[in-house]
């Protein structure tokens, strides 16, 4: 995932700069330096575009910060801004002040990103077919990339979904997000978020049965180091597909589908996804706090210890840090030391407060999960089960606990309560927390600035203009 595309970046960049004010992003067309031959002759640029497509995923207006670390975990309450007052919008994020000016250029730039992204695998998609036809990629490898490529396209509209959509539970028909399947230029309507759904899940669907030979059923995460079967968690792979199906049925209500499809990940696929060993937690020179070995996708992030020096070190002043409340850490994790996320991810600074350590960079440049931004990990597969098979739950959550380094549950701990407990401890810069409140609609929620505090959170952003503008 270190190769960057020599094509899409310099396409997907013209298209961005020079969109200009006249008419809707999506109705740009795809340059020609992505569609063309060039990009599309050979196999080993077909797999150099579809690298550059997992590149833009981790851009900071996506996966790499926006839906990750920090603005999401904002709106989630994780954390509290810096004291730097009305100069950043970090503030404004947390209140929910959606048109504040200096919050509307954050999910402006979101949307464009996120349906750029979308863009280019729509171009992408159908050159398989065509590259598999002139006998250019054997039916295999097409079938893979397409499938990939699928997936992105599904995973990307649903995060939009959950961000710009309603609160499916009370409204599924209420207008939400277009749903974008071809580059051809048209623009599209917006859509009621029960056919959005509709959407994800058919691409979904599409991407398992092309994913179905998926080298990672086989041979596990890192078998070979080729294109197709080496690093397959910092890829689509089919066990990451069929998570995000689980994760989509579970936010329409879909219980018995969502178990089906979390079941079948951890039947079929857990054996290569191990826990993570306390010894790997606690390594001195490569500390595993991102639990590697339990991520089912995550998104090759070289900006990833930028963001954490910029935003989270300990080093930085006060001032400047996007810090946690000591208080409503100690609540989070109920003041357990032996939870290795609570004594592993939260460390006190010289400079006189608690710094978010997850993010923070290793000694050892060898590993492999250095740069890897967590996305889909097998513990939601765990919370998904619990929630949807009740007699099974305790069980289940305390199979998580254990690995966390915590006891059983008492067996008359309430099911709902300790799955949202493990909500607020297991995601921490994952962009998940918000999504379970919304999902839902839970009317109030921990303070990130207090321990004590409760807030009222406001779960449907409003559509950047360049959408909703008359053009």
């Amino acid at each position: 995932m270190k190769t960057t595309s020599f094509a899409i970046g310099l396409a997907l960049l013209t298209a961005t700069v020079g969109m200009g004010g006249c008419k809707k992003y999506l109705t740009v067309q795809p340059e020609s330096s992505f569609t063309g031959e060039q990009v599309f002759g050979n196999e080993k640029a077909a797999q150099s575009a579809l690298n550059g497509i997992y590149n833009y995923l981790a851009d900071g207006n996506l996966y790499g910060s926006n839906l990750t670390t920090i603005s999401i975990e904002l709106m989630g309450q994780r954390f509290a801004p810096p004291s730097l007052g009305g100069t950043n919008n970090y503030t404004y994020l947390r209140t929910y002040a959606y048109t504040n000016t200096l919050v509307m250029p954050t999910f402006e730039q979101l949307w464009q990103k996120a349906y750029g992204t979308i863009l280019y695998a729509n171009a992408f998609i159908p050159q398989m077919d065509r590259m598999q036809a002139a006998g250019t990629l054997t039916a295999a490898h097409a079938a893979q990339m397409k499938g990939e490529a699928l997936a992105i396209r599904a995973m990307v509209h649903f995060d939009l979904l959950r961000l710009f959509g309603p609160v499916y539970s009370t409204a599924p028909d209420a207008k939400s997000i277009p749903y974008y399947s071809r580059a051809d230029g048209q623009a599209q309507d917006i859509l009621p978020a029960s056919q959005v759904m509709d959407s994800v899940l058919l691409d979904l669907s599409q991407a398992e049965q092309l994913l179905a030979a998926d080298p990672i059923i086989t041979q596990g995460v890192n078998n070979a180091q080729d294109f197709y079967a080496g690093f397959r968690n910092q890829r689509l792979n089919y066990y990451a597909v069929k998570a995000l199906e689980a994760r989509a049925c579970l936010w329409m209500g879909n219980t018995t589908a969502a178990h089906d499809a979390a079941a079948a990940v951890l039947a079929e696929g857990e054996k290569w996804f191990p826990w993570t060993t306390p010894a790997a937690i606690t390594a001195a020179n490569a500390p595993d706090r991102v639990y590697s070995p339990e991520i089912l996708f995550g998104s090759y992030n070289q900006n990833m210890y930028t963001t954490y020096n910029a935003s989270f070190s300990s080093t930085l002043l006060a001032t400047q840090v996007i810090t946690v409340n000591n208080a409503n850490v100690d609540k989070v994790f109920e003041a357990n030391k032996n939870d290795y996320r609570y004594n592993y991810w939260f460390n006190s600074s010289p400079n006189g407060f608690l710094s978010f350590d997850k993010f923070k960079d290793i000694a050892d440049n060898t590993k492999t999960w250095r740069f890897v931004q967590p996305l889909v990990r097998k513990t939601e597969m765990y919370y998904i089960l619990a929630e949807t098979d009740p007699a099974a739950a305790l069980s289940l959550l305390d199979s998580v606990r254990t690995h966390r380094g915590l006891p059983p549950l008492d067996p008359s701990a309430s099911i709902p309560t300790e799955i949202q407990k493990e909500y607020q401890k297991e995601f921490w810069g994952e962009g998940q927390l918000f999504y379970y409140y919304k999902r839902n609609n839970v009317a109030r929620i921990p303070s990130g600035t207090s321990g004590t505090a409760t807030v009222a959170p406001v779960y449907v952003v409003p559509l950047p203009l360049s959408e909703t503008s008359p053009r």
